[in-house]
């Protein structure tokens, strides 16, 4: 029998540049035998419909005029006929945002960082399992192939976890720069950490908890930043944290994982691409007892695996160290869809069930144990935001 496939509808909240690259990438054309299709049905946007309607007509979407545009995100909460909205406002709007759409039983994909603090993500999470519906974290790169193949296929095999490396520092700011662009801007959640540390820790947590099963969740034991002034204020810029996992059996430390991230360093800021260039070093590093992993840049969407062997058979006939290089590449795209595809296939499946169950938090460990290790680094470093932007 041929398969179904079944159109998952979108709303959209925000008319970011995230948001650009997301229906790009869940409108690109798929295979008949897809599971899952995509289609944007309703947009929120203060902008006014002919914006709204021009921005649409840029991603190509189909059928562009029909999409519903609604003056008020009020309104496309009660109104709009869609089955998940997706939330890329300003990182201290996700929490109301999510939590109004949460509220009115609608499923949502939330763009990371979720929240601001743990205690917003929990309230989000409990709310979600309390209304019946599904909530997930956009943070894309766990669900892309070479995430996949590293955790199901080559952590089983390289030993317990010594050491762990990750960064991102991408040269975004500039003296010439809008002082209101958000990346510059502390009341839109400016910074390294929260834009790019995410991303790093998300990498640490794949590697010092695979299973879901640690005990001892490893803790923020350092951190510190040097800051960036825009001229206004400081934003976190320069980042090294440093986290520690304990041995269940002693209680010493047994693996340990540093996270670097900056907004100024690494490279020039003239690249049109900034996230496209090669570059020399490893963006991850991962330090076990069998073998080493190396991931290039960027992290955030890994398309290769290097593999480092130890042990005498696997040097060359010069005595060299030889590197298995696994190519594991995004299949099209930028690599948006698979979350897409991930929240998606979890709403048809709770929709031909039939019955009432409570919601369901996709990654909600996962997410949890990042937006704690942020929480504490921030503390650690001194990294402060408006308090009412935290407030649950």
């Amino acid at each position: 029998m041929a398969q179904t496939t079944t159109p998952c509808r979108w709303a959209l909240l925000g008319l970011s540049s995230i948001a650009q690259t997301f229906v790009d990438d869940i409108l690109l054309p798929r295979d008949s035998s897809d599971p899952i299709s995509h289609i944007v049905t309703s947009v929120s946007t203060t902008g006014g419909q002919e914006r709204a309607h021009k921005w649409l007509a840029e991603r190509k979407v189909p059928n562009s005029q029909d999409v519903a545009v609604f003056a008020t995100f009020e309104e496309m909460l009660k109104s709009g006929d869609f089955d998940v909205i997706y939330i890329s406002t300003p990182h201290p709007l996700h929490y109301p945002h999510a939590l109004a759409a949460l509220n009115h039983k609608r499923n949502v994909l939330l763009e990371k960082p979720a929240t601001m603090n743990r205690p917003q993500l929990e309230r989000l999470i409990q709310v979600s399992k309390e209304q019946g519906v599904v909530f997930m974290e956009a943070m894309w790169t766990r669900y892309l192939p070479a995430t996949l193949f590293l955790q199901q296929h080559i952590m089983p095999q390289i030993g317990p976890i010594r050491r762990v490396f990750a960064d991102l520092s991408v040269p975004i700011a500039s003296k010439d720069m809008d002082l209101t662009s958000r990346l510059l801007d502390k009341e839109a959640g400016a910074g390294a950490w929260l834009d790019m540390g995410i991303y790093c820790l998300a990498w640490a947590d794949v590697v010092l908890n695979p299973d879901n099963e640690n005990k001892k969740i490893p803790k923020v034991v350092f951190a510190d930043s040097i800051p960036y002034y825009t001229g206004k204020e400081d934003v976190d810029d320069i980042n090294t944290v440093v986290i520690s996992g304990k041995s269940e059996s002693s209680g010493q430390s047994s693996a340990i994982a540093i996270v670097t991230t900056s907004l100024t360093l690494a490279g020039s800021n003239k690249s049109a691409d900034r996230l496209a260039v090669k570059k020399v070093g490893p963006s991850v590093k991962i330090e076990a007892e069998n073998a080493q992993v190396c991931i290039p840049f960027p992290l955030i969407r890994p398309q290769e695996l290097h593999v480092e062997w130890y042990g005498s058979e696997h040097l060359d006939e010069k005595g060299d160290a030889k590197a298995e290089v696994i190519k594991l590449p995004v299949e099209r795209g930028w690599g948006l869809w698979y979350q897409a595809d991930v929240i998606a296939k979890a709403v048809r499946d709770r929709k031909s069930e039939n019955d009432q169950k409570p919601g369901l938090a996709i990654g909600e460990e996962e997410s949890l144990r990042v937006m704690q290790w942020l929480d504490d680094a921030r503390e650690l470093a001194g990294i402060k935001y408006d308090p009412a932007s935290e407030a649950v």
